[in-house]
């Protein structure tokens, strides 16, 4: 991540903007990202809003990086990705929100489009963020790569995040139609191969452990489909094909994570029906 925001901002990466304030607050939730939380805070503070970081407890250097590049830190224990969203937005100073992860740069062009929309006076209530995803060991995403569009720009007067611990799902008081920021962040998910292959046997199992059902025909059934259709849809629906050899082996992991994911649901929900009850979900 320090290699891209060389590669965006030139020489040493960007220094202290010096900028109008935004009655903006950028939300970063952490938890023993010292290795990737500068880049981070190092390109969001071009924004020229409030850095606010969300942090579960961190044993490493990340709350002293935060703070040294002017976050405020709030500590809170992990009880999950809605609601530790939530508590969050009841610590930001500002009403509108931008929420991203340490694993995320924002480029010169997404900073200049959304200082465009405040510059207005009346910026739009909900607005669409795209991550386009940076494969392990490159700097930057594939031309005309695949980007995941979400709303990650809300004012929580009309938004909040609800409850689920499992994924960040915003609860909307409106009929608004959502306006979509259309240069992309750069999403750094993985730090290397190793670290994919561990995220995708991780969300496997945190998946798996939440399902509920019996494990019908249809659920069995995916057994032999997950895999395959997977990589098709990564690989040609979603362009990974665009990243090379980088992209392959993505698509092969996510498909393999789908998989997994599967496999585990059927396997836990055996154990439910002949225990009685919920069987032990521990990653040992």
């Amino acid at each position: 991540m320090d290699a891209a925001l060389r590669h965006l901002f030139g020489g040493a990466g960007p220094e202290e903007p010096s900028l109008s304030p935004l009655p903006l607050t950028v939300m970063v939730r952490t938890l023993n990202e010292a290795d990737r939380i500068g880049p981070c805070l190092k390109a969001a503070r071009h924004l020229g809003g409030e850095l606010l970081v969300i942090d579960a407890g961190s044993t490493d250097a990340t709350v002293s990086i935060c703070e040294g590049l002017g976050a405020r830190v709030v500590t809170n224990p992990w009880p999950g990705f809605g609601p530790q969203r939530r508590f969050g937005e009841g610590h930001a100073s500002h009403d509108f929100i931008l929420s991203i992860d340490a694993d995320e740069i924002l480029t010169p062009a997404f900073i200049a489009e959304v200082r465009a929309r405040f510059a207005t006076g009346q910026p739009p209530r909900l607005m669409i963020v795209r991550k386009a995803m940076v494969f392990p060991g490159e700097i930057q995403p594939p031309p005309l790569g695949y980007t995941q569009d979400h709303i990650l720009i809300w004012d929580r007067r009309i938004a909040r995040t609800g409850p689920n611990p499992n994924q960040d799902k915003l609860e909307i008081d409106v009929a608004d139609q959502p306006v979509t920021i259309s240069n992309p962040l750069w999403h750094y998910s993985f730090r290397d191969w190793h670290h994919a292959i561990n995220k995708a046997n991780y969300v496997a199992r945190l998946a798996a452990s939440t399902y509920d059902r019996p494990p019908g025909f249809l659920l069995k059934a995916r057994l032999v489909t997950e895999l395959p259709l997977t990589f098709l849809k990564f690989y040609f629906q979603r362009r990974y094909c665009l990243g090379g050899l980088a992209g392959f082996h993505m698509a092969l992991i996510t498909a393999f994570g789908r998989y997994a994911r599967v496999l585990q649901m059927v396997e836990l929900a055996e154990q439910r029906r002949r225990q009685g009850g919920r069987p032990d979900v521990s990653p040992d």
